[in-house]
């Protein structure tokens, strides 16, 4: 590579020129490049290239002309004509993209370079991150999934589960079973044999089984679950022109069943990306069943294999594999494991491939003929600058894809103004350009508008805390969403419908009937957000970890069904004709025979920011980074932990948000538990209006068990006057230390003989960093291994140093609150359930279903959940249902 000569302004142009020839991969790179140092006025970014005899032209002309990319194969070369509607993407649910395809890409990933002789990030380690994790983590983890809340299917380049272990059940397995007649051998597919050297296709190696969709036919996948965790869950199956338009697959877990359909003549011999739950460790936890009931006259199936998991990279160069999580993997290696040719992920056939045209390429081969589209790639900047870019393309490869303008132009406006409403007032705009870049070229994909967002600049200190904030990550994936939604609706002239927010102020109490009802408020709505709910869908779970498919209201409550002393969870999401939006955090309660719970679970971890991010040691040149697992920042489900424990001591128990504690009467429970988990200065641990609340609470004789790593930290070391008296008069404790240095804990006192070691160098998901040592004249407890005090109880308060939730033993959760339960309210005896003698049968709470006339909860009359009188489109920030339960709940 030569050295860049000076750069040239020409009108509403930034030219740079360098020395050539170049390579297509050189060209990416040296524009990528050029357009981190455009300075903001640029339109468009251009890279030319000197030539041997003197001549400047542009670079894009120099370069080789590549293959054209090859069309995906069909097995069979049947001439039966498709039906007019090719291709159905249901997606997650019904929204504004149903019907809507997007191609994502995840900007760059690890990589063999042969100039270092070996795998590494195409970026490099920058303020503790780098580009090639940080997109990724937010493409997974937020984009994908709201746009398939807006109904969209997705398609990402690289892997987008972050589950390293993998699982592969395969037509043949012990795993794999059929039902029913006519079975055949299919043409090849997958085989779970890596490594997989250059060339080498996973799906050329294996075979299929085909079978006429009929009623009476069926394939079955029984898969073992190694250990508990988040998994995505993936099929594959051959395409052919005779396959059914809508194969339907039945997923089978603890939480229930759920249903997709897919158009099997197209998208085949790859991974088809079917929904992501929370499973637990087992044999045979998950079945996922092709059924033969298609609607297609005639039709036949395909029977390939199904993934949990993502796994680790297992492709070869030079003889060795990344040996990263997958998802980390560079799109060469991604689309090669997914079946691509050479020709689309090395179209110079180098012997290792190109990686920026890799993506678009794999998107042009994979997309099927009528399917509607669009490809974004989100990536981040470098060059000194500061902002957010969009560009689509404009070079000397002909006219971009129809639509990509607009697209761009949507993007930007978007992202610019979302980031200015909730971050940042005088965020910079450095426009929608054009670029000759490869993911968005029609040389290599011409059959869908494309656009590429450089969403802040990873080199710039103030830039880069944006890109690692996991909450900044969100509502850029919200403003690229809307855009989206907004191309597509203004393209065909409708108008756009967003998907809501998450509702708020939720909240799972008894009615005055004795029943659990869940209530809440709507989230905030219009730009930069969603548009207004018209119903609500209320999952429910027996464990906190698997979830059915939910109850959807009208109304903004529900009695759940749940019997007598059963413990139920439950998170709610809000629904409109766009879409659904994001869950609530977990809430949940255990049913008492007499109506009333002793305790009220108060989940006050709402915190999500860059210093919850975990560090990783990466090794070699990356070095220590900066990680983004949401599951290891904030899992938004401390009730869990809290309501288990609780109901194993025999006791029961509510909870609600603390955005919903205005609407709750203090003192109303004998005890209140707080789970503040990391919660710490920025959302504080307890603000004014909670400490007041608390104050009241303990005023009228009510008990509290409170914990959280943060807590002192936030009120004794960086609160006011007002924030150190609560800690010492209400909590008993100041802070001797900030940091423990240890997360194991010995129990003493009424712990005596517990390990109550916590974090995830214990086998929990979430890292502790900073558990606070107590100074405090109640009785100690429990203490770290290192020596301080880890918690201490008098007077009626438990106060913990680190959050009880993070505890990764559960039995270790449940003995200590058995032990420390009766301490806190003496004389308390829990309610006997009802005998079996029949003369006071557990009732499971009325009738759960909506009445869509009157928008209440149908159910007995006087309950809480019927006396809800707000409709949708009421105050978007009021209580309505929350205040009538919790008034129904006060105590005479």
């Amino acid at each position: 590579m030569l050295a860049l000569l000076v750069p040239m302004a020409l009108a509403q142009s930034w030219v740079e020129v360098v020395d050539g020839p170049i390579t297509h991969d050189e060209h990416d790179f040296l524009l990528e490049d050029a357009a981190g140092r455009a300075p903001v006025w640029a339109e468009h970014v251009a890279l030319e290239v000197r030539l041997p005899d003197g001549r400047v032209v542009a670079a894009e002309k120099t370069l080789e002309k590549l293959p054209e990319v090859p069309e995906k194969k069909l097995a069979s070369a049947s001439d039966r004509p498709p039906p007019e509607s090719p291709v159905d993407h249901p997606g997650k649910t019904t929204g504004s993209l149903t019907g809507k395809a997007v191609y994502l890409s995840q900007c760059h990933g690890w990589l063999y370079f042969e100039s270092l002789g070996g795998f590494s990030t195409q970026r490099g380690n920058l303020y503790d991150t780098v580009e090639d994790l940080h997109n990724p983590e937010g493409t997974n983890q937020y984009l994908a999934r709201s746009l398939e809340n807006a109904g969209a299917a997705v398609f990402t380049v690289r892997e987008r589960g972050l589950t390293e272990e993998i699982v592969i059940v395969d037509d043949g397995d012990p795993g794999y079973r059929e039902s029913g007649d006519g079975f055949a051998a299919g043409a090849p597919g997958y085989v779970d044999s890596p490594p997989w050297a250059y060339g080498e296709d996973p799906f050329d190696f294996g075979t299929t089984r085909t079978f006429r969709a009929d009623p009476g036919a069926s394939v079955t996948w029984s898969v073992d679950v190694p250990v508990a965790g988040e998994w995505p869950i993936y099929v594959s199956w051959t395409s052919d022109s005779r396959n059914a338009p809508d194969a339907h697959y039945q997923i089978t877990h603890p939480g229930g069943v759920i249903d997709r359909r897919f158009d099997q003549r197209v998208h085949g011999a790859t991974w088809q990306y079917l929904e992501t739950l929370e499973l637990p460790a087992g044999p045979s936890v998950l079945q996922v069943t092709l059924l033969g009931d298609s609607s297609a006259p005639d039709a036949m199936l395909s029977a390939d294999a199904v993934r949990i998991g993502g796994g680790r990279g297992d492709v070869l160069r030079a003889g060795e594999t990344t040996g990263r999580p997958r998802w980390e993997d560079g799109g060469i290696l991604a689309t090669q494991w997914n079946s691509a040719p050479p020709a689309v992920y090395d179209p110079s056939f180098d012997g290792n491939g190109s990686d920026p045209s890799s993506r678009s390429r794999w998107a042009a081969w994979e997309h099927p003929s009528g399917e509607d589209a669009v490809y974004l790639s989100w990536h981040s900047n470098a060059g000194g600058g500061t902002g957010t870019s969009t560009y689509t393309y404009e070079g000397s490869r002909g006219p971009a894809a129809d639509g990509s303008w607009e697209l761009g132009e949507l993007l930007q406006e978007e992202l610019v103004a979302g980031i200015r409403a909730q971050w940042d007032s005088d965020w910079t705009s450095r426009g929608h350009r054009t670029a000759a870049f490869s993911e968005v070229s029609p040389a290599h994909n011409d059959e869908m508008p494309a656009a590429l967002v450089e969403l802040a600049f990873h080199d710039h200190p103030g830039d880069v805390e944006f890109l690692k904030d996991p909450a900044f990550r969100r509502d850029a994936a919200r403003a690229m969403t809307r855009a989206i939604i907004r191309y597509f609706a203004e393209r065909d002239g409708d108008n756009a419908v967003f998907p809501p927010e998450p509702p708020r102020a939720a909240a799972v109490l008894h009615d005055r009937d004795g029943a659990l009802v869940a209530s809440w408020s709507d989230g905030p709505t219009g730009a930069p957000f969603g548009g207004p709910p018209t119903s609500w869908v209320v999952q429910t779970s027996t464990d906190g970890r698997s979830w059915a498919n939910g109850i959807e209201t009208a109304s903004r409550s529900l009695r759940l069904p749940v019997a007598l002393g059963d413990t139920i969870y439950v998170r709610i999401s809000a629904r409109n004709a766009g879409g659904d939006s994001f869950p609530t955090e977990v809430l949940g309660g255990r049913r008492s025979p007499d109506g009333s719970a002793v305790a009220l679970v108060v989940p006050a971890f709402d915190r999500l920011e860059t210093s919850l991010l975990p560090w990783v040691d990466l090794g070699g040149a990356v070095g220590e980074v900066r990680r983004g697992d949401l599951r290891a920042v904030n899992r938004f489900d401390g009730v869990v932990a809290h309501g288990t424990a609780i109901t194993d001591a025999g006791w029961y128990w509510e909870s609600a948000s603390d955005e919903a504690l205005p609407a709750l009467v203090p003192g109303d429970w004998p005890l209140v538990v707080w789970a503040a988990g990391e919660e710490s200065t920025q959302d504080e641990a307890y603000s004014e209006s909670q400490q007041m609340w608390i104050r009241s609470h303990r005023d009228a004789g009510g008990a509290l068990w409170s914990s959280g790593a943060e807590v002192l930290w936030d009120l004794d070391h960086r609160g006011d006057a007002d924030d150190a008296a609560f800690a010492s008069q209400v909590l008993g404790a100041t802070m001797a230390a900030d940091d423990a240095g240890s997360s194991q804990v010995v129990g003493e006192g009424p712990w005596a003989g517990l390990a109550l070691d916590f974090g995830s160098d214990h086998g929990d998901m979430l890292p502790v960093e900073f558990p606070d040592v107590l100074e405090t004249a109640r009785s100690p407890i429990a203490r770290y291994a290192s020596g301080g005090i880890a918690a201490a109880i008098g007077d009626g308060v438990l106060h913990m140093g680190f959050p009880f939730e993070t505890v990764a033993d559960s039995d270790a959760r449940a003995a200590a609150a058995a032990a420390v339960l009766p301490q806190l309210v003496p004389g308390h005896t829990p309610p006997e359930l009802p005998g079996d003698d029949g003369s006071q049968p557990a009732d499971p709470g009325g009738d759960s279903r909506a009445d869509t006339a009157s928008g209440r909860t149908a159910g007995r009359p006087g309950a809480r959940g019927c006396g809800c009188t707000s409709q949708p489109g009421s105050s978007a920030y009021g209580l309505p249902a929350l205040a009538l339960l919790a008034l129904a709940r006060r105590r005479p």
